[in-house]
């Protein structure tokens, strides 16, 4: 069997509106200039119109393909050699940008790609949706499995496509999710659940999936947040470059 994917999820507090700094900062860590250490998959700005806390932001870091002895290689790395090596000016400039944060180890489950997966099948989107779930202790597989086998096809349908379904690893009760999309399709799938809830009638039509799924995930889910969040240019599967927008273009008549 290959190794499976390991990932380091990073929740960032930010400084005032330095999110877009400490992001393009990231280009500049030192560890992607090392062969089998972290690579960047995503960075993220959790949008404060989705929900959620903020100025905030979501790193997610592949392993690599060594599984787990590329993990024991990074945590060296980390470990009592940081220190004399290499990360006081890379840190010093990013405490510029931000004051702590959380992590997560996570692990990858079958249904979820590979980082080269993504890059191959061409996986992009200008928005993400971002779940970190909790779930009853000793079902997090269980419950992904479901994830993998029901609700990927059913998110699909709406436009959006899974970056990321994991276990976490530090703790034996959350899962996160990534999946994604664009604004429009997630538009798209809100108001399709307000239309099978009978909550609204904006033109979509009702999904009864969308029922069926949160009658099965209450099975498993008692609480946890999801969040929409910005991707950060060329990364595996965020956009080329940040777009273009002037203030005239709210306040125009």
């Amino acid at each position: 069997m290959p190794n499976r994917s390991l990932f380091l999820h990073e929740t960032v507090d930010v400084v005032g509106q330095g999110q877009y700094e400490y992001m393009e900062h990231l280009w500049r860590d030192p560890v992607l200039r090392m062969p089998e250490m972290f690579s960047l998959q995503g960075s993220f700005y959790v949008c404060a119109a989705g929900g959620g806390r903020w100025p905030q932001v979501i790193n997610i870091w592949d392993v690599g393909a060594e599984g787990w002895a590329g993990w024991a290689s990074n945590v060296d790395r980390m470990n009592l050699k940081r220190r004399a090596a290499f990360y006081g000016d890379w840190w010093d400039e990013a405490a510029k940008w931000r004051t702590g944060g959380f992590d997560r180890l996570l692990g990858g489950v079958p249904g979820s790609p590979t980082t080269e997966e993504i890059a191959a099948a061409g996986i992009t989107g200008t928005l993400f949706v971002h779940e970190v779930l909790t779930v009853r202790p000793g079902t997090t597989l269980e419950f992904l499995d479901h994830v993998a086998r029901e609700r990927i096809p059913l998110m699909a349908d709406f436009g959006h496509r899974a970056t990321g379904l994991y276990e976490v690893l530090s703790n034996r009760h959350e899962v996160v999710m990534v999946w994604a999309t664009n604004i429009a399709a997630q538009t798209r799938l809100r108001r399709s659940r307000d239309a099978t809830y009978g909550l609204a009638d904006e033109g979509e039509p009702r999904d009864d999936r969308i029922q069926e799924w949160d009658r099965l995930s209450a099975k498993f889910v008692t609480g946890g947040d999801t969040h929409i969040m910005t991707p950060l240019p060329r990364t595996v599967y965020g956009p080329d470059s940040w777009e273009d927008a002037t203030l005239e273009q709210w306040t125009a008549d």
